[in-house]
């Protein structure tokens, strides 16, 4: 009996490889692969609290109150359901992914992890899809962005701080890839990860690869952080009660007005976040993972640390146009227009 764990990193391909396994749990349990229950989300961050009792940081302002024990009572019902369906199944492989997961634990956590693993499976082994830091940066900014006021800074160690406990204390042998097209099974990571990690043939199912999140240009990054920040208000009252829909007006907005792209970082940001880190040559030595895009530092790591520790603003991190911004805002404010009543008409001509 085997069970892989795929552990991210994430936006490294974690969530397409989550949506193939849950569109395809049926057939795949008929082939032997059992793929658990993932409740009200796409990954198994409910089982994952349960089996390590330690719940990942919480933002209230995003998701309300704590709701820990809930999730942990989750996560049980998920864990047992799984094991109950796999001695009544012919599956001889288990997947849990979660890409929450990708972030540092205590040896206790890892401990309990593998004390429930142990009883059931032979083997075990570990997964994971590091992404270039420079552009995992950004891509975090942009997810961060539609759900809080500020980006995440990044850590100067984040890799071995990661991987090292689950190599010291975790439940299996653990395997890392670089994510880049160039090294991905036709170029996609969820045809790499059937092929490579979980043997898994993919003839007959429902077809893996399709971009799952949408990329905002650094226009529409601005007009989030402004409006999350309270500096930009929604163009109507309908629109202000939630983030969600503030940002798909703002997703929509931005792929209609012309000259949209994605966003690039200035070169001197990316620049301060490789010369900055730590523990590459570590990565290379323990998983032979190397980032071509990094060449020698050309700033020293306390310089870059204080650049990247000051970054602030969408702007601070890649050029906005100021004449597509305001092309974008108009765009929204026609689109928002079949929501507008009495009072967002009151208080626009108010601000007039």
């Amino acid at each position: 009996m085997r069970l892989l764990l795929h552990i991210g990193q994430g936006k490294a391909g974690s969530t397409a490889i989550q949506n193939f396994l849950r569109a395809n749990a049926d057939r795949l349990l008929e082939r032997g692969v059992l793929i658990p229950e993932t409740g009200q989300h796409t990954n198994h961050q409910d089982i994952f609290t349960f089996l390590t009792d330690d719940v990942k940081h919480h933002d209230p302002q995003i998701s309300g109150p704590r709701a820990d024990a809930r999730k942990k009572a989750l996560g049980r019902q998920f864990w047992q359901a799984a094991l109950a369906q796999l001695d009544q199944s012919q599956a001889d492989l288990v997947i849990l992914s979660c890409e929450n997961q990708f972030r540092p634990f205590s040896p206790d956590a890892l401990e309990r992890l593998c004390g429930h693993f142990r009883p059931h499976f032979d083997a075990i082994e570990v997964c994971a899809y590091l992404r270039d830091p420079a552009s995992h940066f950004l891509s975090y900014a942009q997810q961060d962005l539609k759900k809080r006021p500020a980006f995440t800074i990044p850590s100067r160690t984040g890799f071995r701080d990661t991987l090292e406990p689950w190599l010291q204390h975790g439940p299996g042998p653990v395997t890392c890839l670089r994510f880049a097209r160039d090294t991905l099974a036709n170029g996609d990571a969820v045809a790499d990860f059937c092929q490579r990690f979980a043997g898994i043939e993919t003839e007959g199912l429902a077809a893996p690869g399709a971009e799952v999140n949408t990329t905002f240009s650094a226009e529409g990054m601005e007009i989030m952080q402004r409006f999350m920040r309270g500096a930009l208000p929604a163009p109507t009252r309908y629109h202000g009660q939630r983030a969600q829909r503030m940002k798909a007006l703002v997703e929509e907005a931005d792929r209609r007005c012309p000259g949209y792209a994605r966003p690039r970082l200035h070169a001197t940001v990316k620049a301060a976040i490789d010369a900055r880190l730590q523990d590459l040559d570590w990565l290379k030595q323990t998983f032979g993972v190397v980032f071509p895009d990094i060449g020698a530092p050309t700033l020293p790591p306390e310089e870059a640390d204080d650049l990247v520790r000051g970054l602030d603003r969408v702007s601070d991190i890649c050029a906005v146009d100021p004449d597509r911004l305001n092309a974008v805002q108009a765009e929204m404010n026609r689109l928002a227009e079949p929501r507008r009543g009495f009072l967002d008409r009151l208080t626009r001509r108010a601000r007039q």
